[in-house]
Parts: structure tokens; C-alpha cells; sequence
């Protein structure tokens, strides 16, 4: 299957932020959407991968930011290619808070939405989280982002990338125009869509996209088992041991399921 198609789906794309335990963060995510108009109810979708979902399980609240096309790919750098596990996403960055206290991003907006935790879907490599909206601001008129407008407008162009400097091996992201520099890893998973390596192609040093270059899928049996945490989404590469404890969130075996 040519998974260009799902380009043609057409999404917003929001900052989801949560707190939880004095520590606040977000990701980039395209699946926010109204399920019931009364009550008033919206679904985002998460990799369970994201620390920021981690945050929504543990406190059971959100905010959403609409992202409006004066938008930069510096916005989506900042929130999609960094775990707010290891660095403070709003450290210097602009932010107001919400009435629920956690923040949302005033800059390059057109709006923001609060929302409450009703019910948790899991969905295997993400979670759904349905919730009622508890407030909500339109900060501008300026039209929302959709993904057909990122992919035209914003993301990176393979040639203007890879213009600057040779640094040896360059690859796209053929999802969301991520590039990598160095050797592609078969099991690497893109830090802004998280797509795996089968979706990168590699970009020549005349800045062109090589189809003849893209990493191989690897067999199922060849990449090992897989667990995933149910409580902070960490994965564990291998055999899980019976006493194994989450290094994130320090649950037991007992919470992780097997990624199929």
C-alpha cells in the first residue's frame, strides 16, 4: 500500500498540553475532534509513547491549542521532536495557563479548548481520551491549519534541507517531512509522527528523494519482542521479566501488554 494516500485525509493539528505532579508538557497531534454536541465532547488520540499522555491518564485533564496557518515548523520542532520526559518544553517558551491550570499556546492560535477526562479507549498503540469541554477562547481570526496545508506549506522541502552543509546521510520523512542526518536505524520512529523507518526515504546529495535507498522493512520475527507500559507508554525492547520495573513510571510487569 502507498501510505501517501492518508495524506489526502485532511486533519487539524493542535498542541495537546497536560500537567501532572508540578510538571506540565505537549505534542503535536491531528486527531482532536467534537463527538456530541450535548454534552459537549470532544476525543484526542495519543501514542501511548507520549509523555503527555502519560500526564492526561495520571490527572485527567487537557488543553487543546488550534494551530492557525501563520504557524512555523519551528512550533512543530519544539513540541514533536523533544519527550517532555527529559527537557521542559515551556522553559522560555510563551505560554498562558488555562482555568484548569494547565497551559496552552497563545502564539500562532486561533483557539483553545479545556478539557476534562470522562472516558479512556485503548486503542493498543495509542489512547483515546473522550472528555466534556470545560472552557475554551478563539484567540483570532485567522483560518486553522489542516494537514494539507503543512505538508504545501510549512514542512521542510527535501532539496532546501539538504542544502546545508554535507553532513553525510540524509532522510525524509515521506509522513510529515521530518529529516534525519546519519545512518538510518531499522527500528527508528520518527520523533514527530511517529512513523516507523519504512516511511523515510533517503535524500541524495543533489537534495533529490531516492526511492532505491529506503530502509528495508524489517521481518516481524527479526525486530524481537516489544512491551509497552499501560501506565506512561515507555517501550522495553525483549524477553520482560517477571520483576521488571517501569524506569519512568515504576509500575510492574503486571502493567505492560506485548506490542504485537
Amino acid at each position: 500500500m502507498d501510505n501517501r494516500v492518508m495524506n489526502n485525509i485532511s486533519y487539524g493539528l493542535y498542541i495537546l498540553t497536560a500537567s501532572n505532579g508540578g510538571q506540565s508538557g505537549g505534542c503535536v497531534i491531528n486527531t482532536l475532534q467534537q463527538v456530541t454536541s450535548s454534552p459537549n465532547r470532544v476525543a484526542v488520540t495519543v501514542n501511548k509513547a507520549n509523555f503527555t499522555g502519560y500526564m492526561i491518564r495520571q490527572s485527567g485533564a487537557f488543553n487543546v491549542s488550534m494551530i492557525d496557518e501563520s504557524g512555523e515548523f519551528s512550533l512543530f520542532e519544539h513540541f514533536g521532536f523533544t519527550s517532555g520526559r527529559w527537557s521542559n518544553k515551556f522553559y522560555k517558551f510563551v505560554y498562558k495557563r488555562a482555568e484548569n491550570g494547565i497551559p496552552f499556546v497563545p502564539e500562532h492560535t486561533c483557539a483553545y479548548l479545556s478539557g476534562q477526562v470522562v472516558q479512556t479507549v485503548d486503542l493498543g498503540t495509542h489512547t483515546m481520551f473522550i472528555a466534556d469541554v470545560t472552557a475554551g477562547e478563539v484567540l483570532s481570526d485567522k483560518p486553522a491549519m489542516t494537514y494539507a496545508y503543512y505538508h504545501k506549506n510549512v514542512k521542510p522541502k527535501p532539496a532546501a534541507a539538504a542544502a546545508v552543509g554535507e553532513v553525510g546521510e540524509r532522510w525524509i520523512c515521506n509522513i510529515c517531512g521530518y529529516i534525519y542526518e546519519g545512518h538510518l536505524p531499522d527500528d527508528f520512529v520518527c520523533p514527530l509522527c511517529k512513523h516507523g523507518a519504512e516511511d523515510f526515504s533517503r535524500i541524495d546529495e543533489n537534495g533529490n528523494v531516492t526511492e532505491q535507498d529506503k530502509p528495508a522493512q524489517k521481518p516481524d520475527s527479526g525486530k524481537g519482542e516489544q512491551w509497552v507500559c499501560n501506565v506512561c507508554g515507555y517501550i522495553h525492547e525483549g524477553p520482560l521479566p517477571e520483576d521488571f520495573v517501569c524506569p519512568v513510571c515504576d509500575v510492574g510487569a503486571e502493567n505492560f501488554s506485548r506490542v504485537e
